[in-house]
C-alpha cells in the first residue's frame, strides 16, 4: 500500500500515473502477473529504449518491483506490481497519529535459533566462523553481525517492551530487508519467510528470490558478488483488525491475541518451516550491509 498523509507528496505517483503507456503496463501486470521489459515493448509498439524510461517513472513512484533474472537469452529485467492500493488523504488528521516508541535491534542480536544450511553471519570486516556452519552463530562476535542467511530454520529476537499500565497500544509494526538464500545464487527463488510474536504466528510472505543484479548501496567492498547483494524492505503491522505485511491482509491476528502486558517479554521470530510449500530461506540485512543500513525496527504507537 502506498499512503500519502498529504497530496503534495504525490508529485511522482501523479506524474507516473500521467500516460497512457504506462498505466497499460500497470494493468498488464495486474491482469498477467510479473513480465518482462521486451514483453511490454512488443504490446504497446515502442522501442525498448522508450520502455525503460516508462518502467523507470513507475519504479520511481514506488507502483512497480524491477529485478533481474537470466534466461536462455541473457540477462532481463523482469516487472511487478510492488503495491495492491494507493490512498491519498486529502484531509490528514495528524492527531490519530499518537504517541510512538521505536526500538532499534541489530540483526546479530538474537536471543534464540535454529539453523540449517545453507548458512552464514558477517560482520562488516569479515564472515564470522565458516561457510554453512550452524555453530557460527553461537559465538559472542555474532552481536556485531550486519548479515545472517539460513536455508531454514529461525532466529528470534527479545523486543525491548516499552508498554506502560496506563498505555493503551493501537498497532505494533515491524520493519526490515529480507530476501530469499538461495545455494550459490538464484534470481528466482522464492520462499515463505514466516514471522511470529511470543509463539503467534503472523503471516507469511514470499520473497521472489535472492537479488544479486546489483551490489547493496551499503555493503562493504569486500563483500562476495556471489552471495545476496540487497533484499527488499517489508513492513509487518499487527493492529486491533488483523495483520498485513507490505499493505496486504494476511491474518486475522490482532494486538489483543498476542497479549502483551508491560514488563512481559515480546519475543519476535523470523522462520522458514522446514514443511514450506517454497522452503528458500532467508538472507536478513541489518546495518553496513543491503540498500538500508538498519536492523529490525519495531515502533510500538498508542492511542
Amino acid at each position: 500500500m502506498i499512503y500519502l498523509k498529504d497530496f503534495r507528496q504525490g508529485k511522482l505517483l501523479y506524474e507516473a500515473l500521467d500516460s497512457e503507456v504506462r498505466l497499460g503496463i500497470l494493468e498488464e501486470l495486474l491482469t498477467h502477473g510479473e513480465q518482462n521489459l521486451a514483453y511490454f515493448a512488443k504490446r504497446f509498439g515502442v522501442s525498448n529504449g522508450a520502455i525503460t524510461a516508462h518502467v523507470k517513472k513507475l519504479h520511481a513512484a514506488g507502483l512497480i518491483e524491477i529485478s533481474t533474472s537470466s534466461g536462455v537469452r541473457g540477462t532481463q529485467k523482469i516487472c511487478t506490481l510492488a503495491t495492491d492500493k494507493v490512498i491519498v488523504d486529502l484531509q490528514p488528521r495528524p492527531q490519530a497519529e499518537g504517541r510512538g516508541e521505536v526500538a532499534r535491534i541489530d540483526v546479530g542480536c538474537y536471543s534464540d535459533y535454529e539453523v540449517h544450511g545453507t548458512c552464514g553471519i558477517a560482520t562488516t570486516e569479515h564472515v564470522i566462523g565458516s561457510f554453512d556452519d550452524p555453530a557460527c552463530f553461537s559465538f559472542p562476535e555474532r552481536i556485531k553481525a550486519g548479515i545472517l542467511w539460513l536455508g531454514w530454520g529461525y532466529v528470534e529476537y527479545l523486543i525491548p517492551n516499552y508498554l506502560r499500565g496506563e498505555d493503551a497500544l493501537r498497532e505494533l509494526c515491524f520493519s526490515l530487508e529480507i530476501a530469499s538464500e538461495a545455494p550459490g545464487y538464484a534470481a528466482y527463488y522464492p520462499s515463505d519467510i514466516s514471522f511470529s510474536v511470543n509463539g503467534v504466528t503472523l503471516g507469511s510472505y514470499r520473497s521472489k528470490g535472492e537479488y544479486n543484479d546489483r551490489a547493496g548501496t551499503c555493503n562493504p567492498s569486500w563483500w562476495y558478488g556471489n552471495l545476496g547483494q540487497y533484499g527488499k524492505k517489508i513492513n509487518i503491522t499487527v493492529g486491533e483488525d488483523g495483520t498485513s505485511i507490505g499493505g496486504t491482509r494476511v491474518s486475522d491476528v490482532t494486538l489483543k491475541e498476542l497479549r502483551l502486558r508491560p514488563a512481559a517479554q515480546i519475543r519476535f521470530r523470523i522462520f522458514v518451516g522446514e514443511d514450506a510449500a517454497n522452503r528458500g530461506g532467508f538472507t536478513l540485512f541489518g546495518r553496513g550491509f543491503g540498500d538500508y543500513d538498519e536492523g529490525i525496527v519495531a515502533r510500538f504507537l498508542y492511542q
